[in-house]
């Protein structure tokens, strides 16, 4: 800084001042030839000094559940993109939907001095997140959330999500229909089965276990589930997958047993992929507003850090959409 300031005709304050982007500090010609100066001498800020004095690390954590989920990805967009504008930086770390991998990430992001984390919790209880609270550390949680935790929460409404869902199957005639959740730890699988299991009580069927299967939220277990299903020649005329990596697994599976889609079995997906509608056939599915959910998400940590975190915590729900395309029709007995 002192050979920038020295270059630049300038003092080592006015410098700081330029480089820290503060508006008005000095005229646009200094301004300027520090900028340039400073570019030509490969002058790079010390980012971790001035978060000690200003005890701001200006980065935010942000744990997701699994960053190879093209869900995770808008989702993550959406929090990058509304905090950089502000001057933050993101940093990324995914749990792999392991409760224990989260908690160690989040004392990671301690230990890196954050200044906040966003995550979508795995777990089924909070007792981390309280820890973490309880240190000082500012939390929103995303996608999911934890009854326990007093922190800001922005979801979407699953559980009528997947009832109407469902219900657009039981409009078309079918009542053998199969569900592949995750694994019952995370709210929003949690409510998702209870969308389905309300849909179905509600026209007096009862749910059955043998059509309730778990996919572990991959690709691999949604494959597996239906795989299963084929298998043991269990009656089915639909499948409902509560998650966009299980409903890939799903219609693979039900594409190499020979099976057509929907003439055969009828598919609605969770999360609405780019793909799904140029897919033969185009499939059904919930569309959730991912990157908005990160959006609100950011947008939310910003007016806590504004308000030097004295707000109220506040549960922020957003819609989702029952997409219909050609993978879901009524059942062959109902043509």
């Amino acid at each position: 800084m002192q050979d920038v300031a020295r270059e630049a005709a300038v003092s080592t304050a006015t410098v700081s001042r330029v480089l820290a982007g503060f508006k008005g500090a000095t005229s646009d010609d200094t301004a300027e030839r520090v900028r340039e100066v400073a570019a030509r001498l490969g002058y790079v800020v010390n980012s971790v000094a001035a978060s000690l004095r200003k005890e701001r690390s200006s980065s935010v954590g942000l744990i997701l559940a699994d960053v190879a989920n093209p869900f995770f990805g808008a989702l993550a967009s959406g929090v990058e993109s509304t905090l950089t504008q502000q001057g933050f930086g993101v940093l990324l770390a995914s749990s792999g939907n392991d409760a224990d991998e989260e908690r160690r990430l989040l004392r990671l992001m301690a230990e890196k001095q954050v200044d906040a984390v966003i995550m979508a919790s795995s777990a089924a209880g909070g007792e981390h997140i309280n820890e973490a609270i309880a240190r000082g550390m500012r939390i929103v949680l995303v996608d999911s959330e934890l009854r326990d935790v007093d922190a800001d929460t922005v979801v979407v409404d699953n559980q009528s999500a997947a009832q109407m869902a469902i219900e657009h199957l039981l409009e078309q005639g079918h009542r053998d229909i199969a569900i592949i959740t995750g694994q019952l730890q995370a709210s929003f699988d949690r409510e998702r089965l209870a969308g389905y299991q309300q849909a179905l009580n509600a026209q007096g069927l009862k749910p059955l276990k043998r059509l309730t299967l778990c996919g572990d939220s991959t690709f691999e277990g949604g494959h597996a589930a239906v795989t299963t299903l084929l298998r043991k020649r269990a009656k089915v005329t639909a499948v409902f997958a509560t998650n966009n990596l299980m409903s890939m697994g799903a219609i693979t599976a039900l594409l190499e047993a020979g099976l057509s889609i929907p003439d055969d079995i009828s598919l609605i997906g969770f999360d609405d992929l780019e793909w799904y509608p140029i897919f033969k056939p185009a499939i059904s599915a919930i569309a959730q507003p991912a990157y908005q959910l990160g959006q609100v998400a950011a947008q939310r940590l910003l007016q806590r850090f504004a308000a030097d975190n004295v707000l109220a915590t506040e549960r922020v729900v957003l819609p989702t959409q029952l997409i219909l395309r050609a993978s879901t029709a009524p059942p062959l007995y109902h043509r």
